[in-house]
């Protein structure tokens, strides 16, 4: 029977992960290898490849704006066509 001062101690869990990266290991060599030459040259790589930032006016007409204008038109202009069909207008 458990009492309150003696409390269960934690199960412990030992997960080895069966999941594989040569890229990730090759590039861990490297840094042994060749020290702090390789994380520079990674970090020279990856600024290659980043997307280049984009040069828009803020503001009505970015993307966001135009496609929430666009929806707006397209309802009022089927509100209007009902309100024309129903002979409300």
């Amino acid at each position: 029977m458990p009492s309150f001062f003696n409390l269960q101690k934690n199960k412990k869990f030992g997960y080895t992960p069966r999941y594989y990266d040569e890229r990730k290991e090759r590039l861990e060599n490297m840094k042994k290898q060749y020290g702090d030459e390789a994380t520079t040259a990674e970090q020279r790589m990856r600024g290659k490849f980043r997307r280049p930032t984009k040069t828009t006016m803020p503001g009505i007409f970015s993307g966001a704006s135009m496609r929430t204008f666009f929806i707006l038109g397209i309802l009022v202009l089927a509100v209007y066509y009902l309100l024309k069909k129903y002979q409300f207008i």
